[in-house]
């Protein structure tokens, strides 16, 4: 009962921000943007957290360049957030605040022709969250994303099956049981959106690669999910993608393909260390627009060198048995109750 009314409280304070928020003006939502940025760069564990992982990233920089960029990373993270929720379910505002790169354009729409699905893979830069609305406003693709719920049932409700499922063409797959899940929408003519920079457990499917020169867990569900569609004759193709705010803070989504045919990687590690290397360089030419607030560099693996364990931020640790466990059984890239993330 304690635990309902809790719920019941944090919902109805999200929601007395969020129903404000969505008749507010462009410039003011933008703002409050700003304020709430400045409000969470003065919060000393938000911020030695955000040094602390560009610092891991980019030992090279100076100190006042690592306090430039995480100051700047506060303001976009919130102003992608706000403006993801402003633009939910509103195809006007969606115009009005992203569009496509004309050849990114060009290559989805290519691809919907030849009724071909997709893999989109994106890691936490720019506007991953307004990438999910942009791609079947602008492409007309049927894209299940796979998300994490929120553990208050009123909030997910909310954010999940009331919000971003109110946009055209968008679902939501959570991640427990996101394989099964996701491999019944692409039988079904669904595309797959998933974020590349998530740490999970070699037990449910992840593997080490490389990432700023240090080694990160990360799914390689991407390449399960083609090896499966190939094996099913499927039509479908990895597609890496991130949307980045320009000059004219207007958010501009683009889309690579693989480097190569996909037959030809030797592994689903190898696919994946492309796609990582694809989210750094990205990631280094925009360090503003990066989620630095998460724990990305939290394991350590065990053959990790000297000059690799000196870089290692304050909160990394060398994660324990249960981490590892059933890796053997999981070779394939999925986990036992086919989880996606840890």
């Amino acid at each position: 009962m304690l635990k309902k009314l809790r719920y019941l409280a944090e919902y109805f304070i999200i929601l007395s921000f969020y129903l404000p928020l969505r008749f507010m003006p462009w410039q003011l939502m933008r703002c409050t943007a700003r304020g709430i940025g400045a409000v969470m760069n003065m919060l000393p564990g938000l911020r030695n957290l955000v040094r602390a992982n560009i610092h891991a990233a980019m030992p090279e920089l100076p100190p006042d360049e690592v306090n430039r960029i995480a100051r700047s990373s506060f303001d976009h993270l919130i102003w992608n957030l706000l403006e993801y929720f402003w633009c939910i379910g509103n195809d006007k505002r969606i115009r009005r605040c992203c569009c496509v790169e004309e050849k990114s354009l060009e290559l989805c729409q290519k691809t919907v022709r030849e009724k071909k699905q997709f893999i989109f893979v994106t890691p936490h830069l720019g506007s991953w969250e307004v990438s999910g609305l942009m791609t079947p406003f602008y492409t007309g693709l049927r894209l299940a994303a796979i998300a994490k719920p929120v553990r208050n049932p009123y909030l997910n409700k909310l954010l999940n099956s009331g919000g971003r499922e109110t946009t055209k063409g968008i679902r939501i797959i959570f991640s427990q049981g996101a394989i099964r899940a996701s491999l019944q929408a692409l039988r079904e003519g669904w595309s797959i959106g998933t974020l590349i920079d998530q740490n999970t457990r070699l037990r449910d499917g992840g593997v080490f690669v490389d990432f700023f020169g240090l080694p990160v867990p990360s799914s390689t569900a991407p390449a399960v999910l083609q090896n499966y569609c190939n094996q099913k004759n499927i039509p479908c193709q990895i597609i890496f993608a991130c949307s980045l705010r320009n000059s004219e803070n207007k958010l501009v989504g683009r889309a690579w393909t693989l480097d190569k045919p996909f037959e030809e990687y030797s592994s689903p590690a190898e696919v994946l260390q492309e796609l990582m290397k694809k989210s750094e360089d990205l990631i280094r030419k925009n360090p503003e627009q990066y989620l630095w607030m998460y724990r990305r560099f939290q394991y350590i693996p065990e053959d990790a060198t000297p000059e690799q364990l000196s870089r290692y931020p304050w909160y990394a640790k060398r994660p324990g048995p249960k981490f590892y466990t059933k890796v053997k059984n999981s070779s394939s890239g999925t986990s036992d109750n086919g989880e996606i993330g840890a």
